[in-house]
């Protein structure tokens, strides 16, 4: 199997966006209630969040999970009803 410049392009890209702190999809998943919970309600993400962030923003599946939780979660009635 031989893979295209593009595919090797874009693998560099990620490898180069790399970061020490960086979460796997499993770190991600276990947090990604809180960091939606966050986002919906308009606030800063504290720094604690931030790998969330960045894998999010690398991850089209993790992305997907989180897109679908959020979309769940403003269907949801507010609180005080």
């Amino acid at each position: 199997m031989s893979i295209s410049k593009k595919q090797i392009s874009n693998l560099l890209g990620l490898i180069a966006s790399t970061e020490n702190d960086a979460t796997d999809c499993e770190g991600c998943f276990s947090h990604l209630a809180e960091f939606a919970e966050l986002e919906l309600a308009g606030r800063e993400i504290p720094e604690a969040f931030q790998a969330i962030q960045r894998h999010l923003e690398q991850c089209p599946c993790c992305k997907d999970e989180f897109d679908v939780l959020i979309e769940g979660l403003k269907a949801l009635p507010p609180e005080d009803e």
